[in-house]
């Protein structure tokens, strides 16, 4: 990937930012996904992009750089094409059953499916208007993240999290690394147990 810079000038231009890179799936180098808002209090002004999120005071280098005007319109642009929604995989091959509708019409695979259809947080509209084939609309599942636990001497449960780049743990779950199963693979020893993020 190449490396993006952004330069913002408000907390609130830095919080969009971050938002956008959350939603793309990139984190912080130590894994961790919050505003750091003291960073940018600080003098943090540019937001880099590359495999993970860094930031700077200045622009090291002089890397061409964006402001943060330019970087959203850019992501305008690029939600036109399709608003992608993410569901877990059982949602989404129930959705895909529904829009098969075999041996009924698709109101009435709607219809009989509707309680189900209430219950997925996305919102009826842009459900009804992915089952009747809008290209703006997309579903895709959620690709499946993993953990690494272990019990401690105590016959607690630790998870593995990143400290400033290094393995450590924490008593709390949602305080852990989560990642693909072939990224976690590869933090996993004897020590480690393998865990599905719900």
């Amino acid at each position: 990937m190449t490396e993006i810079v952004v330069h913002v000038t408000t907390l609130e231009q830095w919080k969009s930012v971050l938002d956008v890179w959350y939603k793309q799936g990139y984190d912080w180098p130590f894994g961790g996904r919050e505003y750091s808002e003291n960073t940018f209090e600080n003098g943090g002004r540019f937001l880099f992009l590359d495999d993970y999120i860094t930031y700077s005071r200045n622009n090291p280098n002089s890397k061409p750089f964006i402001e943060y005007s330019e970087f959203m319109a850019q992501q305008k642009e690029e939600n036109k094409m399709a608003t992608v929604y993410e569901v877990s995989q059982s949602v989404f091959d129930e959705l895909q059953r529904i829009k098969a509708h075999e041996g009924t019409s698709l109101i009435g695979a709607i219809t009989l499916n509707a309680q189900f259809i209430k219950s997925i947080n996305v919102g009826n509209k842009a459900i009804l208007r992915y089952l009747a084939d809008d290209p703006a609309i997309e579903f895709k599942a959620k690709e499946q993240l993993y953990r690494l636990r272990r019990i401690d001497e105590g016959d607690s449960k630790v998870y593995m999290k990143f400290s400033f780049g290094t393995p450590d743990w924490t008593p709390l779950r949602y305080d852990a690394f989560t990642a693909p199963l072939e990224e976690i693979k590869k933090w996993q020893t004897p020590a480690w147990s393998l865990e599905k993020v719900d």
